[in-house]
This record gives structure tokens, sequence and C-alpha cells, in this order.
């Protein structure tokens, strides 16, 4: 084959690619998706859903996770609340005879403690029962009722003839060594004390100690002593503001502490009733 007819022969080809090109499908349907036509804007954007189908989408998009945490409050919102159903009451007779009324339960009566009378409102009688229940309960030794109906006459006749102002110094009271307990059982001194501050009168209690030990171990044992006849006071009746109490330690020993006898003296309580 010669060159023209080789040249010729591609001429040929060529056009017949240009015509199968021009008259296929796909050829058509690539015009007809060109700017301006409908098949363009179909392939481009999606067409609006039916005005059914977006009610259904928004339906199901708002109860497809129910508030309520329950089926019954959530079908009650969707369709309101059931009515609820009448029961029939049961018949009566009104010739039945009714029943007896129910008497209330009887309730147990509380007895009210008479409320304690105050110092000043208790007899002198009541103020030695007090004080002879108190004595009994501290298993402290009492002297036979006419020793103590002494003690008290004793003491009415002395505020009848004493002068208002001069202190009346009691006889001591006596405690055993390094300890707050009594020495002896002779109450008597105490006994005097208690019965002045129920006559009314102001008893000033002051402790001592021997020379034996630190002397602010002593104070304390001082201060420790007079507490407890204080307590005592009190636990007959007589008021706090009628008791004052101070603790010397041993800086104010009457006695010689050099000697037995002495020691034991200055190991002591006094009272002072004013």
């Amino acid at each position: 084959m010669g060159f023209v007819e080789l040249v010729r022969f591609r001429v040929i080809c060529f056009g017949l690619f240009l015509l199968l090109l021009v008259f296929s499908p796909n050829a058509e349907g690539q015009r007809k998706k060109s700017k301006h036509t409908k098949a363009f804007y179909k392939s481009r954007y999606t067409p609006a859903k039916k005005a059914d189908k977006q009610c259904f989408q928004l339906f199901k998009k708002k109860y497809s996770k129910p508030k309520h945490k329950d089926n019954q409050s959530f079908l009650a919102s969707l369709f309101g609340t059931p009515k609820s159903k009448s029961k029939p009451m049961a018949e009566v007779d009104p010739n039945d005879t009714p029943p007896p009324p129910v008497k209330p339960k009887p309730q147990p009566v509380v007895k009210k403690e008479p409320e304690e009378k105050s110092f000043e409102e208790q007899t002198i009688a009541e103020k030695h029962d007090k004080e002879d229940q108190v004595l009994e309960k501290n298993n402290i030794p009492k002297p036979t009722s006419a020793k103590h109906e002494e003690i008290r006459k004793k003491v009415e006749t002395k505020l009848q003839t004493h002068k208002d102002g001069e202190p009346i110094e009691l006889e001591p009271l006596y405690f055993i060594y390094d300890d707050a307990e009594f020495s002896v059982v002779d109450m008597e001194p105490f006994l005097i004390a208690v019965e002045y501050a129920l006559q009314g009168r102001m008893i000033l209690i002051e402790g001592h100690t021997d020379s034996d030990g630190k002397d602010d171990y002593n104070v304390k044992l001082s201060i420790q002593r007079v507490e407890k006849i204080r307590q005592l006071m009190h636990d007959m009746g007589v008021p706090d503001d009628r008791i004052s109490v101070v603790g010397y330690g041993e800086e104010k020993s009457a006695f010689d502490n050099t000697t037995e006898e002495g020691r034991q003296k200055n190991r002591r309580v006094d009272f002072k009733v004013f």
C-alpha cells in the first residue's frame, strides 16, 4: 500500500469515528444533560417529597424517643387520660340496724409529779427531812434524834441572840491523810453548819492541809475537801448562792507540822457563818 492510500484510509477511519460519536445514545444523553435542560436539574437536585411523607417524618422524629418513663403516661400524652369506670356501691338496706359506735380507747393517766418547792418556800421541817435522807443515802452517820434536835435548837437560839454582821466561827471538820474523806465519825460540826445554812445564813468553807507534799498539790487537795462539803450541802437543799468555798492548802497551817498531832489538826475544814 502506497503512502497516498494509507493517508486516505486514515481519513476514512476518522470520519467513521466521528459519525459513531455523534449518533451514539450516550452522546444523546450527554447533550440532554447540558445546562438549562431538565435532565441537568433532575440529576443535580433531589425532587421534593410529598406533604404526607414530610408529616410522617416529623411525627416519627418527635415520638421516636418518648420523654415519659412508662408507656401509660406516653399514651396518655398522645390520646388523653382514659376515663375511669365507676364501681357499683354496695347496696344498703335502710331497715338494717347500724353498728354500735366504736368507743375510744382509754388513755393512760400520767401523774404529774409535784414541782419541787424553792428553798424559801420550804418549811424548816421539810428541810430537815431532806437533810436526813441525804445523810442516809451517803452512809454518813447521823446523830440520834435527841442530839439532832439539840443541834437545831442550839442554832435557833444562837441566831436569836447573834448580832448581824459578826461572823460565827464553828468547830472544824477533820480529814484523813492525803484524802478528801472524813477522818472521824463525829459529823456534828458539819451538821451545825448545815443547820445555819438551812436557817438562811451564808456559810464560808475554808480548806487546809498539812505541809507534806508540794504546794500546788496541797492547794488542789484542800479544794477537793471543801467541794465535797459544798456538794453535800447542795444535796441537802442549800442553794449554791448560800455557800462559798476557798482552798488554802498549807498556807494557813494553824498548828505545828513537825508533830503528828499538829499535822492531823491542819488537815481540816473550817466553817464560818455570816
